[in-house]
């Protein structure tokens, strides 16, 4: 049996990140599958005091994704993966570059609960997020406009605090 993979290396983001994470929501393929702010919009999230921007890779200095929590702890809700990305879909970084998110969110903060809404074709996300561990709450219906003016439904997920340490 090969060696398990090094986890991903993550840290907070800094001001000089956002031109990649501006560059990967913008890859082919991903205005199906996620929101893309300008520099602009995510200049003033990463100032927020309820917003941490992670960015990770498998080397240091060289980043392969990035994850954007708004809001970090919500009293009721936990916190929200509001967006995660990464620069090479399909070749192995996203699911353990989302297990060190989650990881991250439950030992740095006190959060009971990590969620996020994705959208519902997006089978491929979906079924990373439930390979680590999260669970489907509940559907929103035709809650997001598209780019070319459909309406798409998102699947809310979540996992709790207990449920992780329990893995």
């Amino acid at each position: 049996m090969p060696p398990r993979a090094a986890a991903p290396l993550i840290r907070l983001a800094e001001r000089a990140d956002l031109s990649f994470v501006h560059a990967t929501e913008r890859l082919p393929g991903y205005e199906r599958l996620t929101a893309a702010w300008t520099t602009a919009e995510h200049e003033a999230a990463l100032a927020r005091d309820d917003t941490r921007y992670l960015v990770g890779g498998r080397d240091a200095g060289v980043l392969e994704g990035f994850a954007i929590l708004q809001p970090l702890e919500d009293p009721h809700e936990g916190a929200k993966l509001k967006r995660i990305c990464v620069a090479r879909a399909g070749e192995g970084f996203g699911g353990p570059f989302l297990e060190a998110v989650i990881r991250w969110v439950f030992t740095t903060t006190s959060n009971d609960r990590l969620w996020l809404d994705v959208f519902t074709h997006n089978e491929r996300a979906r079924h990373v997020y439930r390979r680590a561990g999260l669970r489907e709450d509940g559907l929103l219906r035709e809650a997001y406009r598209m780019p070319d003016g459909t309406r798409a439904d998102r699947c809310i997920m979540s996992v709790l605090r207990r449920e992780w340490a329990d893995r």
